[in-house]
């Protein structure tokens, strides 16, 4: 073990000595970022350290078989193959039509790594619920969780995208940790109706309920060997890519961890059928206690009638409120739609008296972080956009984190502050915006047909 390697497991082993003392007499949760560039190496330190007892459960909204997908997949097959039960949920359908998770691929991991589970969440081939996804993102194992922005693919771990997440520890066997929620959130889903299994039996015998275009009984062999060879292979850390860790202490460096009292973590989802309040509700009732100040970070504004009335109303109350979201540029980039929809709503917001920001970099990365701020202490980690997706279709989940003191959550505080920094006003200060919002849209394509289609469009934005 590397000196620094010993020093924090020392000092970390000391932490958790002293957490445990202190879990004795109270519930406590345990809190950490993830910092920019080590998403992949947390959660591969995690699945590396985890034992038979531990179990490793994903809700994936998206699971891509790109570099960053495929390393993780090797990796939780060799967990599978130690004997740790895991479990992966994935959305049936992702951010796209095609589907990063194939038929051959399924069959592959039933034959390598038996104790591997795949379940789909509301599969593609259902088209009555194509609008019903899983936006969801936790990555638990054993008694850590990860929670954020992240999804598995090579834009989270890369850096194209500006993502938050956090390391959340705790006693899952204590109703009210954090922990316990996530994993009752997790089991929710699992056993819902809305989850299919895709079991060997089926492989060959009945039509993919994972894909519309074609049925397992058309696998192509020579596909399924290559996914078993692909599968096998050495990991990241086995070809000398990653020192990685030895234990999941090491990938938790003590220094970073803030405990809190487990009344001061509320871990919030929404039921697998979306039903109301939900987490758009908490999201309303958590903003309407706001007494001086509201910072949204969030790519996505457009917001829905619920929202946009409750920020309007605290502006009247006199709380500041700030909307920090990705660059019309970007946002037109990504689909028309949704630079029009953000764009035909800046002109009110900005009479409103709110605060509109956009973010940039010199490295063109897109923001994809999900984070409020309420009077410069309490904070939200999460998956929820400010969007009609977010509010009505898609079920999310996210942390609310309220420290008993005034000194706030300061790799939170820093990640705001960041997105501050780094965004350009739109609005002007006096009720109006800096640049008009239609020449805008022309310039950064969601012009012309986009202005009379974009109102159709706007529920499933």
């Amino acid at each position: 073990m590397k000196p620094r390697a010993f020093v924090a497991a020392i000092a970390t082993a000391i932490a958790i000595a002293a957490w445990s003392a202190s879990a004795a007499a109270q519930c406590v949760d345990w809190i950490a970022p993830i910092d920019d560039g080590t998403l992949q190496r947390t959660r591969a330190d995690l699945v590396r350290a985890a034992m038979p007892s531990d179990g490793i459960r994903i809700l994936a909204y998206i699971f891509d078989t790109d570099r960053a997908g495929l390393d993780m997949l090797r990796r939780l097959v060799q967990a599978a193959q130690r004997g740790v039960p895991v479990r992966l949920l994935i959305d049936g359908i992702g951010p796209g039509a095609a589907l990063p998770i194939e038929d051959e691929l399924i069959a592959a991991l039933h034959d390598i790594a038996p104790r591997f589970e795949i379940r789909v969440f509301h599969p593609k081939a259902d088209f009555t619920k194509l609008t019903r996804r899983m936006h969801d993102k936790l990555f638990l194992v054993g008694d850590t969780g990860i929670i954020g922005s992240s999804s598995t693919w090579n834009a989270s771990v890369d850096g194209w995208l500006i993502e938050r997440d956090l390391l959340v520890r705790g006693d899952p066997g204590r109703r009210n940790s954090a922990l316990h929620a996530m994993r009752a959130h997790f089991d929710a889903f699992w056993r819902s109706s809305a989850a299919v299994a895709q079991r060997p039996a089926e492989i060959f015998t009945l039509a993919s309920p994972y894909q519309s275009a074609r049925g397992f009984k058309t696998l192509e062999p020579a596909l399924i060997e290559r996914w078993r060879r692909a599968l096998s292979a050495a990991s990241g850390d086995e070809q000398g890519n990653s020192a990685g860790a030895s234990s999941i202490d090491e990938a938790r460096p003590a220094t970073a961890w803030l405990a809190l009292a487990c009344d001061r973590l509320r871990y919030v989802h929404d039921a697998p059928d979306k039903r109301a309040p939900g987490t758009l509700g908490d999201m309303l009732a958590a903003l309407a206690r706001a007494r001086a100040e509201i910072v949204v970070v969030n790519p996505y504004l457009i917001l829905v009638p619920e929202m946009r009335a409750l920020l309007e109303r605290k502006r009247r109350e006199g709380v500041r409120v700030v909307l920090v979201s990705a660059s019309l540029e970007r946002l037109a980039a990504e689909l028309p739609a949704i630079g029009r929809a953000y764009a035909n709503d800046l002109p009110a917001l900005a009479r409103a008296g709110l605060e509109i920001r956009e973010y940039h970099d010199d490295a063109n990365r897109m923001l994809h972080a999900k984070l409020v701020r309420i009077d410069s202490r309490r904070y939200y980690v999460g998956s929820f956009n400010f969007d009609p997706l977010s509010a009505y279709s898609n079920t999310e989940n996210g942390l609310w984190i309220d420290p008993a003191d005034e000194t706030g959550i300061p790799p939170l505080a820093q990640t705001v502050a960041l997105a501050l920094a780094r965004s350009a006003a739109v609005t002007d200060g006096n009720g109006g915006l800096l640049a008009p919002p239609d020449a805008r849209c022309d310039a950064a394509g969601c012009g012309g047909v986009w202005r009379w289609l974009t109102p159709l469009l706007r529920r499933f934005l």
